[in-house]
C-alpha cells in the first residue's frame, strides 16, 4: 500500500469516527431531554356530533342539571319545564336536577346532598348528546369568586367527561319579585364559562316576575302554571338564539 493510499484511508476513518460520535451525542441529548422534560396533558377538544335544531331533536338524549325549580319541586316530574319541553319536542330526557343544589351550593340531604359537579358525574353513564346546565339562585350568598370558579369547573367537567355532548347553559330564575343583584353575577359566571370552555349560553329572562299567582305558598317554587311559563320562556329564547342540539 502506498503512502498516499494510507493517508486517504486515515482521513476517511477519522471522518467516520467523528460522524459516529456526533450521532451518539444527539441520541444521548434526546434521551436526557425526554427524561428531564415533564410530559404535559391537555383536555381533549370537544367533538360533538352533528347539530340539529332543538325543536327537531327527536330522541336526542338530553340531561338537565339544575336546582329545585328545574326539578319541579312540589309537582310531579312531568310538570317540570324540562319534561314539558321534552314532550313537545321529542327529546329523550333525564332530569338530574336536585333541591338545594347549585354550582357550589350542596343539595338537600334528603335529595342529592351534592353540588352540580356530582350530578355531572352521574350524567356520564347516560351518554347524553346534550347537557343543559341551569344557573341557580341556590348559590346566592356565596362568594362570587367561588361561584365563578365552581361554574368554570362544572363546565370543564362536562367537556372533559362527555366530550361529544353539546352544552347549553341557562340564566338563573327568580320568583315574582325583582331579583337580587348577585343573581346577575351567577348568570354571568355561567355565560363566561361557556364562552371560555365552549357551549351555548341562553338568557331566558325572569318569566315568573310579577306573577305571584304562579308561585307556590313558599314564594320560591313555581306552580304548574309557573312551570309552563318557564317552558314558554325557554322555548322563545331557544328560538331567538337558534339553539342547536
Amino acid at each position: 500500500m502506498t503512502t498516499r493510499t494510507r493517508s486517504v484511508l486515515a482521513v476517511v476513518v477519522a471522518a467516520l469516527a467523528v460522524a459516529a460520535l456526533g450521532a451518539c451525542s444527539e441520541q444521548s441529548s434526546a434521551a436526557v431531554g425526554s427524561e428531564s422534560t415533564p410530559r404535559t396533558t391537555t383536555r381533549p377538544t370537544p367533538t360533538p356530533g352533528p347539530a340539529v335544531p332543538w325543536d327537531r331533536a327527536d330522541d336526542v338524549a338530553v340531561v338537565t342539571v339544575g336546582d329545585s325549580i328545574t326539578a319541579g319541586h312540589g309537582l310531579t316530574t312531568a310538570q317540570a319545564w324540562p319534561a314539558l319541553m321534552a314532550d313537545t319536542n321529542g327529546w329523550s330526557l333525564t332530569n338530574l336536577s336536585c333541591d338545594g343544589a347549585g354550582v357550589a351550593a350542596l343539595g338537600d340531604d334528603d335529595d342529592c346532598a351534592s353540588a352540580y359537579a356530582t350530578l355531572v358525574k352521574r350524567a356520564v353513564a347516560l351518554r347524553p348528546q346534550v347537557v343543559v346546565l341551569q344557573a341557580s339562585s341556590n348559590d346566592l350568598g356565596l362568594d362570587t369568586a367561588e361561584i365563578r370558579s365552581a361554574t368554570d369547573q362544572v363546565v370543564d367537567d362536562v367537556h372533559r367527561r362527555m366530550p361529544r355532548a353539546r352544552v347549553t347553559g341557562l340564566s338563573a330564575i327568580w320568583n315574582q319579585d325583582a331579583p337580587p343583584a348577585q343573581l346577575a353575577a351567577i348568570s354571568k359566571a355561567m355565560r363566561k364559562a361557556l364562552a371560555r370552555e365552549g357551549g351555548t349560553y341562553v338568557d331566558i329572562g325572569e318569566p315568573l316576575r310579577g306573577h305571584a299567582d304562579w308561585m307556590q305558598g313558599d314564594d320560591v317554587h313555581p306552580t304548574a302554571r309557573g312551570q309552563r311559563a318557564i317552558a314558554a320562556a325557554v322555548t322563545a329564547a331557544f328560538r331567538r338564539d337558534d339553539v342547536q342540539f
